[in-house]
């Protein structure tokens, strides 16, 4: 959801940053699913120059978007039709398990917080708004995380191997 000082941020940064974003965070997959396809449209828009962004506000069509590229980060709203955040979460883990979950709500809940983190294996729990440059700065450093566990998981493969 944007907000005054996002739409600030935005235009300030549009006219500052003209040039093209670094390769790292250019190649960083984030997929973004929510019911909410204003918010969905927002965060491409606005993400799109810094990050690789997939959205969908169906969870079968971001599975299938996560089996077909490496997503490095999803992000999820937590109250959805079908399936909250959580469950998703919860649903695919074990399949990947290096993959950066944030959750993203209007609502706070202590169960929901603690079955993200217990279940679901969250990175973060966003509220809305959120402002642009935190989600940005949280993307930026979820992205390296991610590549620490990749490397770390396909060390650990290898040596196994010998």
């Amino acid at each position: 959801m944007l907000d005054e000082n996002n739409i600030e941020i935005i235009r300030k940064q549009s006219c500052e940053n003209s040039e093209i974003a670094t390769r790292e965070t250019i190649e960083t997959k984030v997929l973004y699913l929510d019911d909410d396809r204003v918010m969905l449209e927002n965060f491409k828009t606005i993400y799109s120059p810094y990050f690789d962004v997939f959205t969908t506000d169906c969870a079968e069509i971001a599975r299938e978007t996560i089996k077909n590229q490496e997503i490095n980060i999803i992000i999820s709203d937590q109250r959805m039709p079908k399936i909250t955040g959580v469950q998703f979460f919860t649903s695919i883990v074990k399949d990947y398990p290096n993959t950066i979950r944030i959750l993203l709500t209007a609502f706070t809940e202590v169960d929901v917080v603690i079955n993200a983190i217990n279940q679901g294996q969250i990175y973060q729990y966003v509220r809305k708004p959120y402002i642009f440059n935190d989600m940005k700065k949280m993307l930026e450093d979820a992205s390296q995380i991610y590549h620490i566990r990749k490397n770390r998981n396909s060390t650990h493969t290898k040596k196994s191997e010998w």
